[in-house]
This record gives C-alpha cells, sequence and structure tokens, in this order.
C-alpha cells in the first residue's frame, strides 16, 4: 500500500473514530445529524464570518504571508488584537466583534495556515513560531506609542502566552493587558476528552506521530478529508462545545476546521501536546490577566485555567457555566462582557499613568 492511500485511511479511519467516539454507529450518523440541526437553536440565522475590517497583510519573519483585518483603524488610544484557536479563523470572534467594535482599534488575525493566511515552511509550525507571528502582526497593524490588550482563545492563547516570555520587555510597556479564553499553559497531553483513560493514553501516544506520518500524503488528504465531515460535525457537538450548543454555532465550526490547511492542522496539533510545559506564565504577572475557563471544556478542562491563575497571583479567573471549550460562541455575552470589563481596566490604567 502506498504512501498516499495510508494516509487515505488514516484520516477515514480518524473520521470514523470519532463518530464511534461521540457514542454512534455509522448507520445512525445522517439521523444523528438530523436531530442536531432539529435542535432550539438561539442562534439560527446569525451571519457567522460575515463580519469585515479593512484588510492588512502582514510579513512573518520568515517572510510567510499573514492575513489580517483592523475595525476602527483610525483609533490609536487603544488597540485590542485578538488570537483564535487551533482549526480556527479570526471569525471564530464573530460576537466579540460585533460587541466590542467601539472600544478601540481592532485586530483580528489568522494564524499561518489558518483562514486566510498562507502556510510557510512547515519545520515552522509551532508554537514558537506562532509567539514571531503575533510580535509581527501587532508591529504592523498597532501605530508606536499605541498600547495594547492581547486577547487568545486555546492555541491563540497558548501563543500568548509563548509571546510573553519571548518578548517580556513588552509587558507593561507596549502590552497593558491579556485575555486568556479556554487554554492552557502544558499538560494537554494527559487530557482524556472524558473518554476511558486506556483510550485516551493510547490515542494521545499514537495520534501524534500517525499525523505525522501522513503529512507527507497531506495533498491526498485534504481530497479526502470531507468524506468524513457529518462525523467531525457530532464530534465537536459532543466533545468541543458544552450541553444544548447552537447548531448553527457547531456548524460554523466544523466548517472552519474544513477549511484549514491539513498540515497546520496537523503540525500545530503535534506541537501543542508535545509541550509538557508550554509557559511557566511567569510574565503575565507584569499586566492585568484575565482568566476564563469553562464549566464543560473537554479540551482544556478548567484544571488549565486554574493552574495558569495560580501561576498569575494577581490574575482574574472567570468561569462561564454550562459552556464547553468554544465559549465565546456558546456564551457570548457573558464573555464579551468580561472582556469589556478587562478592556476598560486598560483604558484606565493607561490614561492614569
Amino acid at each position: 500500500m502506498g504512501r498516499a492511500a495510508r494516509a487515505s485511511r488514516t484520516v477515514l479511519a480518524t473520521a470514523a473514530l470519532g463518530a464511534g467516539a461521540a457514542g454512534i454507529g455509522l448507520a445512525g450518523q445522517r439521523r444523528a445529524v438530523r436531530r442536531l440541526q432539529l435542535r432550539p437553536d438561539a442562534h439560527a440565522g446569525e451571519p457567522f464570518g460575515s463580519l469585515r475590517g479593512r484588510p492588512v497583510p502582514v510579513r512573518a519573519a520568515d517572510g510567510t504571508r499573514l492575513y489580517a483585518e483592523i475595525d476602527g483603524e483610525d483609533r490609536t488610544d487603544l488597540a485590542i488584537v485578538f488570537c483564535h484557536g487551533w482549526t480556527l479563523t479570526q471569525d471564530a470572534w464573530h460576537f466579540q466583534r460585533k460587541a466590542l467594535r467601539g472600544l478601540g482599534r481592532l485586530v483580528f488575525w489568522d494564524h499561518r495556515g489558518h483562514g486566510r493566511s498562507d502556510g510557510g515552511d512547515r519545520t515552522e509550525n509551532d508554537l514558537a513560531q506562532l509567539a514571531h507571528d503575533l510580535a509581527a502582526v501587532i508591529e504592523q497593524t498597532v501605530p508606536a506609542g499605541t498600547p495594547v490588550v492581547l486577547v487568545g482563545h486555546s492555541m491563540g492563547g497558548m501563543t500568548i502566552q509563548r509571546y510573553a516570555d519571548a518578548f517580556p520587555d513588552e509587558l507593561g510597556a507596549k502590552v497593558q493587558a491579556v485575555g486568556l479564553l479556554n487554554t492552557s499553559s502544558g499538560g494537554l497531553g494527559e487530557v482524556t476528552l472524558g473518554l476511558p483513560a486506556l483510550l485516551a493514553r493510547s490515542t494521545q501516544r499514537v495520534l501524534p506521530r500517525t499525523l505525522r506520518a501522513a503529512g507527507a500524503g497531506s495533498a491526498v488528504i485534504e481530497k479526502v478529508r470531507h468524506l468524513g465531515r457529518e462525523g467531525t460535525l457530532l464530534f465537536l457537538d459532543r466533545f468541543i462545545f458544552g450541553p444544548d450548543a447552537s447548531p448553527a454555532a457547531v456548524a460554523f465550526t466544523e466548517e472552519m476546521l474544513a477549511d484549514t490547511r491539513m498540515d497546520a492542522l496537523m503540525d500545530f496539533f503535534h506541537s501543542m501536546l508535545s509541550y509538557e510545559v508550554i509557559s511557566e506564565c511567569a510574565e503575565l504577572g507584569r499586566v492585568d490577566t484575565l482568566v476564563i475557563g469553562a464549566e464543560n471544556d473537554l479540551l482544556t478542562p478548567i484544571e488549565h485555567s486554574l493552574k495558569i491563575a495560580a501561576c498569575v497571583p494577581s490574575a482574574r479567573l472567570e468561569v462561564v457555566p454550562t459552556a464547553g471549550h468554544m465559549a465565546m460562541l456558546e456564551r457570548p455575552g457573558v464573555v464579551s462582557d468580561h472582556l469589556g470589563d478587562l478592556i476598560e481596566r486598560a483604558r484606565k490604567s493607561v490614561t492614569a499613568a
């Protein structure tokens, strides 16, 4: 069997595993999808992905073209830079983009290999590279002298932590506050997603190596991955979102995942799981830090938020009830209110200085 064929079978098997892990057989998959679509939906008809700002090309240090957008480009009093999670895009901040407009210069960007950004050299697909990408985004989208608030979800939160470690002098000088949502400072290899411990350990051990090995056939994988989209949708609903999540939000998240470059999906997954310690978080003590966890987050469980808050004694910790890993789409009002408070505190601190 050729490498491409093995890669194709790997992805199809992974999709089937996702469906099976969600507690259904393949025969019942379509019925389960139908039940999901018929569930009451507070966000039915929401135009996800429709909000746009002024496009700004950003050139990373290694030459990779990154895509960013700016809302409120006339504002130089305060900039808020949003970093999205793994397999998502800047559009994951849909509700916050609506709610926080007018509070400053809002900067949204797609991580390399995600959304409208280019992929770059695969050997650079690592959290450390994302930290330097964030530095380039700040430098090229925020005017000199404008204070910054950094907001990150999941992998975006990890990016901010690595940025703080790589550029500590920017914290308290340029960067005035940090908001970390549904993220982790390390130990993701121990996350079980609620699966039996033996199955979880086997998956953690085998899956990253399998994905990396399949990388050479990623062009073929791109062509067949959509065959498992219904299983992926159900997996997201069961393991990534909390109970009774909006079917429209789940479907939108699946669309972002399906459009993520497979090499970026594989490489950053491997990177996140390979770090026992992503950051010690010590540098975050230099600025006002908000940590938001979610009660039903299986991907970055609430213990991970508690750990970050414990490492930053001055941090504010907020727990979003009933939400899962996608709290900003599940409980958008709660998340936007907490971020709005953080932004206003940053504004007051800058004014008082």
